[in-house]
């Protein structure tokens, strides 16, 4: 059991999982308004309740789960003046990267430091121990954690700077929640023309097949190195998803993500990338000033 103390302020359905991880190695300070929650952390992993700002004056870790930016700034403001000035914030709070600034500037005043380690699971990954997460930060302030961070999630990806992780999460979100919209029309679809759905979803899960070639095949392999030659031209790409257009206007099917994606090909094919791989769609935000890939 390590003797330095670290700090959970959260302790809702994963901050409280979170305190209780860290809890096996390290001892435990927690904050919660759900004094309920307090006490069962109290009972359950010995976690030490924090009931005033001075509570946190020994503390050189804060780790903070909460709901909301709001929450973590009003938190930080409080203890900031009491933290000892070599003491790191650990936000494992989905936030945007302008939160996770907005909070350094709040610390760096008192010689804080902070770095984001958004979680990558649901409460049972996160229970079982397979979580993930993503990292961003100086890699020294990282290291002065590392153990705490071990304690959470053992698997973990550095993207880079600070907030580069949060970042990352809000994206991989951000696909997460549009594809349940596609999958949702492509299910609402099959259902209208007769399709099995089970033999839909073994379609679409297949590596070569719907889900998986945009990603691994067109933009980790066409996107990234600005390859658009051979393969699918965009027109077809652009012809196949007009057609999908029409069968759910016959069939009364309403569409809203498939729709939508449909406007960015009108937009390529109408900038001249017909005969290139459909790959080339990501030029359009390119055209915009918006480049698709980290400049090298």
């Amino acid at each position: 059991m390590n003797s330095n103390p670290v700090a959970v302020y959260g302790l809702g359905n994963m901050g409280y999982l979170v305190a209780q991880r860290v809890a096996k190695q390290f001892k435990v300070k927690v904050a919660d308004l759900d004094t309920v929650q307090v006490q069962n952390a109290r009972a359950a992993f010995a976690a030490i309740p924090i009931v005033d700002t001075q509570d946190v004056a020994d503390v050189r870790t804060v780790v903070l789960c909460l709901p909301t930016p709001a929450a973590s700034r009003h938190v930080l403001g409080q203890i900031a003046p009491h933290l000892p000035p070599d003491a790191i914030v650990i936000e494992t709070s989905t936030v945007n990267p302008d939160d996770i600034h907005t909070c350094q500037q709040l610390l760096t005043p008192f010689g804080l430091r902070i770095i984001d380690a958004s979680i990558l699971a649901g409460v049972s990954q996160m229970e079982a121990g397979t979580a993930t997460l993503l990292l961003g930060g100086e890699e020294e302030d990282i290291s002065a954690v590392q153990a705490v961070l071990d304690a959470i999630a053992e698997k973990q990806i550095h993207f880079g700077p600070l907030a580069t992780g949060a970042a990352a999460k809000v994206i991989n979100n951000a696909v997460a929640h549009a594809v349940m919209v596609v999958v949702a029309e492509a299910g609402a679809l099959a259902t209208a023309t007769g399709v099995d759905c089970n033999k839909l979803i073994a379609l679409l899960a297949d590596p070569q097949m719907g889900l998986h070639r945009p990603l691994t095949h067109r933009y980790a392999e066409r996107v990234v190195s600005g390859n658009y030659e051979g393969g699918m031209p965009l027109d077809a790409a652009r012809k196949d998803s007009t057609l999908v257009l029409e069968l759910a206007q016959s069939k009364g099917v309403p569409l809203f993500a498939i729709q939508g994606s449909h406007s960015a090909y009108e937009i390529a094919s109408a900038a001249g990338y017909g005969r290139e791989d459909y790959a080339a769609v990501a030029k359009v935000w390119a055209d915009w000033g918006k480049p698709t890939v980290p400049v090298k």
